[in-house]
């Protein structure tokens, strides 16, 4: 074993641990406290599943945040154990999958005619998107476990280990690849890239947003949105973890214990606010909408940052990054339960628990009342970004069913 292999063996060892001590921290306080109780609600949404489809037996515990991509009429769909899935948007139905000797770290990124995904054994696998045959196969220097992003000519993928990596998206062929250093330990999540005119965006553990050179794999310009402060190494973590997101020249991202910032193109901070969260921002109406890492949702101005409006009412409930569907901004739950926010004042307007139901099972030679059998498993939330699509929305649990949902409301 040479030593830089060894290097990233004892970097993935930390961060496994770190990973395991802080969700350790955050259970031990969520048993203190407790969830915060759901309130009654004026419901004038409602939510109907319109099909659910079990992919496999899901992420359970583990911090793995895959999520569906969409391409016209077709969803795919990574599952954690090794199954890659084609499905119908509309329908659920199947048009193709194929199955990994490794499990699945990473979300599936779609391009014109490829999907990308990573296996835990760190290889990158780019998968024609029409027959769902392998085109082509590259190891990368570690685990990913963030979707890559793919433009015209290359695939963008970031590893745990801190390097930001760029393939030739026909051949797969390595053309640079760029290493942050990276604190002892981290918090076991990793921002997608992003790309923003010729440059590609990613936040690092280190608590700063990069911008590389597409096309030489450079730095341009790099900003610092999180400061390690306090007496230990959990207190000082500073991960970019979230997904930055970019509108008309402008990226906005966020770090952990650290803030929310807007930064132009040239590099330059148009402004900035203190902010701790594990996600990216979305957009809506002029707005930032973010999950804080205390379960607020908070709307900020998109133009100076200021606060608008913020949700109180679901902390403790380990909230996902929200999603834009519609007039609607929609999180969900450790629990299961999906929360329909009003853009406009964060009011909740509607909710829904997709908790599985217990299956029917039959055993031969069995009375029928011995047929019944619950769904086996714990963990019946929500870990997963949720898709928008003309369809509806998607949600993926964390014990592998992939639901289309739809809403209606009132004015129906």
């Amino acid at each position: 074993m040479n030593f830089h292999l060894i290097l990233i063996v004892l970097a993935s060892f930390f961060m496994l641990a770190c990973s395991s001590q802080e969700i350790k921290e955050d259970n031990d306080e969520l048993e203190e406290t407790g969830p915060a109780p759901l309130l009654d609600i004026d419901e004038k949404v409602e939510l109907d599943v319109v099909w659910r489809r079990t992919l496999g037996f899901g992420v359970g515990e583990l911090n793995y945040r895959l999520k569906p991509a969409v391409s016209g009429d077709v969803v795919f769909m990574a599952d954690y154990n090794g199954e890659l899935s084609a499905l119908q948007l509309a329908t659920g139905d199947e048009i193709w999958s194929l199955s990994f000797d490794h499990k699945i770290s990473s979300g599936v990124v779609v391009s014109a005619a490829d999907v990308y995904i990573v296996t835990q054994d760190g290889v990158l696998h780019s998968i024609a998107k029409d027959s769902g045959e392998i085109t082509w196969s590259q190891q990368l220097s570690s685990e990913s476990i963030a979707p890559a992003v793919a433009d015209r000519e290359q695939v963008y993928v970031r590893t745990i280990d801190g390097h930001l990596t760029a393939f030739d998206r026909k051949t797969g062929k390595q053309n640079w690849t760029y290493e942050a250093v990276l604190p002892v330990l981290t918090v076991h999540g990793t921002a997608a890239p992003v790309l923003m005119h010729n440059l590609v965006i990613s936040g690092f553990a280190n608590g700063k947003l990069i911008a590389l050179d597409r096309e030489l794999g450079i730095p341009r310009w790099n900003k610092r949105l999180a400061i390690p402060e306090g007496r230990s190494e959990l207190e000082r973590l500073v991960d970019l973890d979230g997904t930055p997101i970019v509108e008309d020249g402008i990226v906005y991202a966020t770090a952990y214990h650290g803030k929310l910032a807007a930064i132009g193109f040239d590099g330059k901070t148009r402004w900035e606010t203190a902010l701790s969260s594990y996600f990216g921002p979305i957009l809506g109406l002029g707005n930032l909408y973010i999950t804080r890492d205390d379960d607020h949702v908070q709307a900020y101005d998109q133009i100076n940052g200021a606060s608008v409006w913020s949700q109180n009412s679901l902390q403790g409930r380990f909230l996902t990054q929200p999603v834009k569907h519609g007039r609607y901004i929609i999180v969900a739950d450790f629990e299961g339960y999906i929360h329909v926010l009003s853009q406009v004042d964060g009011e909740i307007l509607g909710r829904l628990s997709v908790r599985p139901k217990p299956l029917h099972m039959t055993f031969p030679n069995q009375p029928e009342m011995h047929n019944w059998r619950p769904l086996r498993g714990k963990d019946f939330g929500i870990r997963s970004v949720m898709q928008s699509t003309s369809e509806g929305l998607l949600a993926y649990t964390n014990t592998g069913e992939l639901l289309l949902l739809q809403l209606e409301t009132e004015e129906n």
